[in-house]
């Protein structure tokens, strides 16, 4: 190694995020020691051991973080379109009978790992790609079409599988890529608006069709005007109305909360807690969904407080100040698209857990059993760290 080498390398050690880096591997740790709590009562020997792989996985994405941090970002935008396109064809293949492989109604894997938690990230790149190199003229109706059918055929193939909470993340993260970028802001303003009313559209029709002075027919009518499968019925009625079917499709919620507030201030200690241990909060959804609750019964409020802490002041803000810091159009769109897909991530997740919002079945971003979202959150953080190292000198800033 020659002197200019070591120089360069020094470079990349002293630019490197600290913060991000210990406090991602401050999560990943606690995620694989409540993997390891919420499998201890599970019967068989193969489900207790899933956080040998949880560790297993861990291990191969901090390689991948550590490779990808390494490598200049601008080095995988160049690659961006053929990443979207290898993407596109994983999505493809995995709806294909015999190859895609299905479980609990779900057609979501190809070779054990899923496409669609890769395709989020291949999603940003792309969009980072695309509005970091136009110009003022550009930033029009035409281009946030662009981004829409882009953005669109991905989201439609995941909704395919279907996995309706991986493509609803898709669409904030996009839309505050397109905020940050000034493109068509009144066209996007409006379009934001209409989303809006489209949730609330949703909710207002479920509301009325379940609501027990509906006829039936009446009720049967209005739910076809949603357009939602019986089981995202379902999630948004048990929303709505949380105490309605306590023992059935509002089992998991009710549990979820029980387990929440349980934990008290400092909680009942690691690997003590009675809701999972019982078998009340189901080992099924305990292990990544409903993991949250495990690690509030167990640690507490403070626990539960020191995780949210961890991921605002570890995450979210370090890749907020790398956003800032750097003097590359891409590479700004890029942190902050990884930036938001965490932070929907996590809303979502505990939200859901404390009825904020409907279940969708995200996971805890480094926390939620997963190898294949492991993977993927690891290399977003190195994709982080990358901007942080190689993004201080570039090529131009956004006009103000």
């Amino acid at each position: 190694m020659d002197l200019e080498d070591t120089q360069k390398l020094k470079r990349k050690w002293l630019n490197t995020n600290w913060v991000l880096l210990l406090s991602t591997l401050s999560l990943v740790t606690l995620g694989i020691l409540f993997v390891k709590s919420a499998c201890s009562t599970r019967e068989s020997e193969v489900l207790r051991m899933l956080w040998v792989g949880q560790l297993e996985f861990a291990v191969l994405g901090f390689i991948f973080m550590c490779l990808i941090a390494l490598t200049d970002y601008r080095q995988w935008i160049k690659l961006s379109g053929i990443i979207y396109l290898i993407m596109l064809t994983t999505l493809i293949l995995v709806l294909m009978p015999g190859i895609g492989q299905a479980q609990m109604g779900a057609r979501r894997w190809l070779f054990g790992l899923q496409p669609s938690e890769p395709a989020k990230l291949g999603v940003i790149l792309l969009v980072a790609s695309i509005l970091g190199r136009l110009k003022e003229h550009q930033r029009s109706f035409k281009t946030l079409l662009k981004i829409g059918i882009l953005t669109g055929i991905p989201a439609v193939l995941i909704l395919c599988e279907p996995d309706l909470g991986t493509a609803l993340v898709l669409g904030p993260t996009v839309l505050s890529m397109l905020f940050l970028a000034r493109i068509a802001p009144k066209t996007l303003g409006i379009a934001t608006l209409l989303i809006c009313l489209v949730v609330a559209y949703e909710l207002t029709i479920v509301s009325i069709a379940k609501d027990e002075a509906t006829p039936p027919e009446r009720s049967e009518q209005l739910l076809k005007w949603t357009g939602l499968r019986d089981h995202q019925v379902r999630r948004v009625e048990t929303f709505l109305f949380p105490d309605r079917d306590p023992f059935g499709d509002g089992y998991n919620a009710r549990q979820s909360e029980i387990a929440v507030g349980s934990g008290g201030a400092w909680g009942k200690g690691y690997g003590q807690g009675i809701q999972h241990r019982m078998g009340y909060l189901p080992a099924k959804v305990s292990v990544n969904d409903f993991i949250f609750p495990v690690i509030a019964e167990e640690l507490g409020y403070a626990g539960s407080l020191f995780l949210i802490s961890l991921y605002g002041f570890g995450i979210f803000l370090p890749g907020l100040i790398i956003a800032i810091r750097c003097k590359d159009d891409t590479g700004k769109l890029l942190a902050l698209g990884i930036v938001f897909l965490l932070f929907c991530h996590i809303f979502i997740n505990i939200g859901m857990t404390v009825r904020i919002v409907p279940i969708t079945g995200l996971p805890l971003p480094f926390i939620s059993q997963g190898g294949t979202f492991m993977l993927v959150m690891m290399m977003a953080m190195g994709v982080l760290q990358s901007v942080a190292i190689h993004g201080r000198s570039t090529e131009h800033v956004f006009r103000r």
